[in-house]
């Protein structure tokens, strides 16, 4: 009996102290994200319960299921889903989430998996998504939700880099250290996203937002380094870039995770204004190498290899609002950090 008032006095805690941010006027200021999670208890999960949010975004790799058997993968899910983590987190905030290769099936896995359909039920059963939600019948788990008044809107996309995506390239290069052996490839038929899943796109974008944060599971600025990213499809990334401007889509922001380390990057955009993604991983893992690949687009010298989650803080007060991005770890110290004003995402 005592050990489980402790537990319900240390629930308490946590969504009280969470729950500081949270605002009647549903004001979007504390944004939580991370990537990577292959245990349910551990120290940053721990920190994370503590940490003001309005918002927790999955970036993938949810769970480490990295199988074909849908039973192994709902024993999975399960876990995670009634683990104090999860239940505590979901009494705090929304919770919204895409995902990776290790909850999506196989490594690196896609459209090829012969599971998908079966796998992406799984992810929806975990988020509780109602049965006759058209997220059940659709091809992929892709999604969205604007948050926030009108004035101080912001729209969270979800992208699904496996549902669709075409067979990864392998080749030789001169990356070192390298995070594996794909190269760009250049086939005109190759995919990432799918024909459905852009025109959904470009409905997303053309909708009306002051800030948009585009929840990609690998990362979309860094180019080609061995391991998986947007730069594998150059053809495909760049359809990205000619999609943001063709719907003159202005405070876009990437969030990505996969690589096992935290790095902030950032890019000419096509619409007059800077392009950044700002990556978060590992939530429960230490990198075993320690080295990051090279990444010419690297915004900020320091990268991060130890457990964290990111946060976004928005201070709505300003005209010009402010964005602080950080990497917070097990301490909830801050390990990488960037400020930018909200005009600087859109065009001069």
């Amino acid at each position: 009996m005592l050990r489980l008032l402790a537990v319900v006095f240390v629930a308490s805690f946590y969504q009280q102290a969470a729950k500081l941010y949270a605002q009647d006027d549903g004001e979007i200021r504390a944004v939580l994200f991370g990537s990577r999670l292959d245990k349910t208890e551990h120290a940053m999960l721990d920190q994370t319960l503590k940490l003001p949010k309005d918002l927790f975004l999955f970036l993938g790799d949810n769970i480490y299921a990295d199988t074909s058997d849908m039973h192994v993968m709902k024993q999975k899910y399960n876990a995670l889903k009634s683990s104090r983590f999860f239940q505590t987190l979901r009494q705090q905030t929304t919770i919204l989430a895409t995902w990776d290769y290790h909850d999506f099936g196989p490594n690196d896995g896609g459209a090829d998996f012969t599971k998908r359909r079966e796998s992406q039920q799984q992810f929806l059963d975990w988020l509780d998504v109602p049965n006759d939600s058209p997220r059940r019948s659709q091809a992929g788990v892709y999604s969205s939700k604007t948050l926030g008044p009108r004035d101080r809107r912001v729209q969270i996309v979800l992208l699904d880099t496996r549902y669709f995506r075409s067979p990864l390239k392998k080749g030789e290069h001169t990356i070192v250290p390298s995070g594996g052996s794909y190269v760009s490839n250049y086939d005109p038929e190759a995919t990432v996203l799918g024909d459905e899943q852009w025109r959904w796109l470009e409905e997303r974008l053309s909708e009306p937002a002051r800030l948009r944060l585009i929840v990609s599971s690998i990362q979309f600025i860094p180019t080609a380094h061995g391991g998986e990213c947007w730069a594998n499809f150059p053809r495909e990334r760049q359809r990205m870039l000619d999609l943001i401007h063709q719907t003159k889509a202005s405070g876009v922001v990437f969030l990505s995770g996969d690589r096992h380390w935290c790095e902030f990057s950032r890019m000419e955009g096509p619409n007059d204004y800077s392009l950044f993604d700002f990556t978060a991983s590992s939530m429960t893992q230490v990198h075993p190498r320690g080295s990051p690949t090279p990444n010419s687009l690297r915004l900020i010298p320091k990268t991060y290899h130890n457990p964290n989650v990111g946060r976004l803080n928005i201070d709505w007060k300003p005209v010009d609002p402010q964005l602080q991005f950080q990497i917070l770890d097990e301490r909830g110290e801050v390990q990488l950090e960037y400020s930018l004003r909200l005009s600087e995402l859109y065009p001069k």
